[in-house]
């Protein structure tokens, strides 16, 4: 119950603290966000950020109220091609609804060590090992999850332009505090190629990419729709993005 309250109220938080700013409806990166979901099947339209950190992420508890956030060192250096791969990564994890998994994966990790507080010596041992065990699944989710967000960007453009993006991210300074700290939602994450990673390393997903070991499993490949075809996007009445945010 707490994960759900966490996970709605998820969006408004990070606008408020992490120096977000929500793009209107009609920028163009708006808009080239939207046509990219539009192609992806979803009949939802995502909230647009940008952020002054050189990294992606998405939240939201699901579709319907969904925050995609892209640094803006990233608009300046990458390509369209490859912004529109890391989008598509990003709307990846909306599709596959990965922000509620690994939202609810982590409350329920949280609640082993809540009520467990009680315990005495030989309990504090299985709380020990609960935790951990715990701990290395919710990482192990953390990186197969990537795999498949890559695999989305890559079908939503070309795998070469996945993997120019993923080169020219790892090429960026070492993580900050924010980005360590919220690890788990970012596109490049900790990736030390341990079981405490929460991504996997770069040489293990652009081989995954070349490989297409996630992308040939994506039953879809469609090109993004051109920015002003009036089919690329979905009816206003089903878009959440058009309501007001006070409505979420």
């Amino acid at each position: 119950v707490w994960g759900l309250i966490g996970l709605g109220r998820q969006r408004e938080d990070a606008v408020k603290e992490h120096g977000i700013t929500l793009l209107k409806e009609g920028d163009p990166l708006a808009e080239r966000a939207h046509a990219l979901a539009a192609s992806l099947g979803l009949r939802t339209r995502p909230w647009v950020g940008v952020m002054p950190h050189a990294n992606a992420y998405a939240i939201g508890s699901n579709p319907d109220n969904a925050l995609v956030v892209i640094g803006q060192p990233l608009l300046d250096t990458l390509t369209q091609a490859e912004v529109d791969a890391i989008i598509g990564h990003e709307l990846g994890h909306v599709a596959n609804n990965d922000m509620r998994r690994m939202g609810l994966a982590r409350s329920f990790q949280n609640s082993l060590v809540w009520y467990l507080r009680f315990s005495k010596t030989a309990q504090e041992w299985a709380r020990w090992i609960l935790t951990w065990v715990s701990e290395l699944y919710v990482l192990r989710l953390s990186r197969s999850r990537e795999y498949w967000a890559d695999a989305v960007g890559a079908a939503l453009t070309s795998k070469e332009d996945m993997i120019a993006a993923l080169e020219k991210l790892h090429q960026t300074p070492d993580l900050s505090d924010f980005e360590r700290q919220y690890a788990r939602l970012m596109f490049r994450g900790i990736a030390s190629g341990s079981l405490f990673s929460t991504h996997p390393t770069l040489e293990e997903r652009k081989s995954a990419l070349q490989q297409e070991t996630y992308l040939r499993q994506i039953p879809a490949r469609r090109a993004a729709p051109s920015i002003g075809t009036p089919t690329a996007l979905p009816d206003a009445k089903d878009i959440a993005y058009a309501l007001p945010t006070d409505t979420k």
